[in-house]
Parts: structure tokens; sequence; C-alpha cells
């Protein structure tokens, strides 16, 4: 029997490639004579950066520049070949703070943009940009300010990289951005199609999680907007309802207005680049996992892209997670069955802690069922 392991990875736990590995380990433990395929997976959030490139050979260089608060951080770039990839999350995102520094009236995406200043000192020609995890709510300001555009304030100073500076802008001009720009191909890949703006938009829905207050989101919005329609009459171009803008606190909206990226959905773009659907058709059973599994999964989560994929060849799908709820909504998505590798009684700090041995044992406990 051929089984495919597939995970994303599990938040705060384990990346994919871990998991992947403790899966196996839970399935060689109660049966040796499987065969087994790992395609650790990620959906453009945190981790994306690892999944590519264990799966395309790449390599990874670390450069210094500016982190979520200014501060100057190491951060890294994968190549491989002409192509560069870049984690929103490692250098702008919320796993650089603690809980008390989540504040976007402070938090910048500036190093973004220095990070791609070094993709193109090394000429690359495509540039892939991992849009999950930021911690920023700036309408991309900062990584723009970074890469030669100007935001300019009622004195026509410069206005802060943050999203403080949104509430100033009265001018921009764009004739220093880099001219490298014009010769890469860039891609914004992300699991949200949120626009910017909107009660659907990049404040409203994500800003709380970044340190917006509930009351100041109708605020901030307006500034996001007031920012949009200034870049409309400035490009002559209106991205502010388009979606996936949203995504990054507006690093999304920059990406496309100003750089004329594409914006695709992470595992669409991970899934092609790792060659999913043929590692599908070539298993007889598939495992996926993720930490948290709900109904919310079906929209734009990678167990549920798996799950699309191998319903097409009529493949089994089981899932692992360290929280499921919506049990029989899942069952009716297609997912033959889905196991939290939790126990009930356990608190979370220690669930973390041991997260890849309690996968391995839920494995195990569940190898019957699966094969």
């Amino acid at each position: 029997m051929k089984v495919l392991i597939a995970p994303d990875s599990f938040k705060e736990c384990m990346n994919a490639y871990e998991a992947c590995l403790a899966i196996q380990e839970g399935l060689y433990q109660g049966e040796k004579n499987i065969i087994t395929s790992l395609c650790p997976l990620a959906d453009g959030g945190e981790g994306t950066l690892e999944t590519l490139m264990y799966a395309m050979k790449g390599k990874i260089e670390y450069y210094k520049v500016h982190g979520p608060l200014m501060n100057i951080i190491q951060a890294p770039i994968g190549f491989i070949d002409n192509i560069a990839i870049i984690e929103c999350a490692k250098v702008c995102g919320l796993e650089l703070l603690k809980e008390n520094q989540k504040n976007p009236y402070q938090t910048t995406s500036y190093g973004l943009g220095e990070l791609i200043q070094h993709a193109l000192n090394q000429e690359v020609k495509h540039i892939i940009i991992c849009l999950g995890g930021s911690a920023t709510n700036d309408g991309g300001i900062g990584m723009l300010q970074a890469l030669g555009v100007r935001f300019f304030n009622q004195y026509y100073q410069n206005v802060a990289p943050t999203m403080k500076g949104l509430f100033d802008i009265q001018d921009m001009n764009q004739d220093l951005l880099d001219s490298r720009l014009k010769n890469v191909s860039i891609i914004g890949v992300c699991d949200v199609t949120n626009p910017l703006c909107g009660y659907q938009g990049a404040t409203y829905i994500y800003g709380p999680q970044k340190g917006v207050a509930l009351g100041e989101r109708e605020m901030i919005d307006q500034a996001m907007k007031n920012y949009a329609y200034k870049v409309k009459n400035l490009l002559q171009c209106d991205y502010m309802n388009f979606p996936s803008t949203g995504a990054a606190g507006g690093l999304g909206f920059a990406l496309k207005a100003f750089l004329n990226a594409t914006l695709e959905k992470g595992f669409d773009v991970v899934s092609t680049i790792l060659h999913l659907e043929e590692f599908i058709q070539d298993s007889d059973v598939i495992i996926v996992g993720e930490g948290k599994i709900d109904r919310q999964t079906q929209y734009g989560k990678t167990p549920y892209g798996v799950l699309k994929i191998a319903q097409k060849y009529h493949k089994d799908v089981f899932a692992f997670a360290g929280k499921v709820e919506d049990l029989e909504i899942l069952k009716e998505l297609g997912f033959k069955n889905v196991y939290q590798i939790t126990p009930k009684d356990m608190d979370l700090c220690t669930a973390l802690k041991i997260g890849k041995e309690n996968l391995k044992e839920c494995v195990y406990q569940h190898i019957g069922e699966i094969l």
C-alpha cells in the first residue's frame, strides 16, 4: 500500500516536514510493509518558505534588515535557480513579537522591501512573496518606502512607515521606485481573499489579532480608503476591492498596485510546484494534518485543497489535527475521518510541547482504519 503524507504545519508546534516525519513514524510503528511518500505543504502563510525549499532543494541566505519594530534582524530569502522566495512572517511577522509588542501603529513592512532589494541584487527573474502571518496593517507603505516610493504629509515630509503614516498621507511619488522591479515577475501568495477595505477588509477582519482596538477599526479603515483613493489618482488603477489585496495588512494591495504583482492562492501555487496531484494519483490513501480543523477548513485551507484533488481520483483522505471541531460537517465534506491528536484533558501549553509525540501516537492508534 502506498500512503501519501501531506500535512500543513501545526502552528506553534511543528512545521510541515516535522509533521510528515511524526505521521510516518506512527505508521511504521504499526505496519512496516507500506510505502510512504512525504509531501509537506503550505498555503502561503508561516512555513511556506521552508516547505518550498525542502521540495525544490533550494538554499536559504540570511540578510540584515529591519524587523517589524524597525529593529535590526536577520531574515531569510530562499533561492532556487532564478527564483527568490520571501516569507512575510520571517521579516514583519507576529511570530517576531511578544504579546505586549503587538501594535500596528508601530509595526512596519519596511524590512520586506529591503529583502526584495536583496533579491534584486542577486539578479533573480521571479520573486514569490508569502503573505501570511504579518504583524502589520500599514497598507504596504513601509515596504514601498524601502523600495523608493515616497509618501508625504501636509508639510511635504515623509510619513512614518507604519499604519500611523496612513493617516498623514497627502501626496505620493514613485519616481524613485527601484527600476529593476520592471524586469522581474512578482507573485504574492496567500490563503485569504479579503479586499483592502470594508467590513471584510484587512482592518476589520485581521486588525484585532495584530493589536487594533475594536472601536478604532472604522477610523483606521477610513485612513486605508483615503490611501487607496490617492493611489488610484496617482496610478490610474483601482484595486481597493480586488480579491486578496487585504492580505498581510494591505501588502497584497501594495504589491498589486505598485509592483504589478499577481495575487494567487498559496495552496494552488505550492501544490503546483510540488506536483501534488501526481503524488495523489500514485497513492492508495492520503493523510493530511493541521493545527486546527473545523468547518472553516473548507474555505481555502490546505487539508481541504488536498481533499478536493483526492476526490477526483476517489482516494480516501484521513486528517489529524491538534484540535477538531464540526466533525460531522467535515465528514460530509468528504474526509474519511478526522482525528484530534490532543487528549481532552491536556492543556494547550503541554499539547504544543509534545505535539509530535501526540501525532505519532494518534496515527498509531488509528492505523487499522487508515490501512
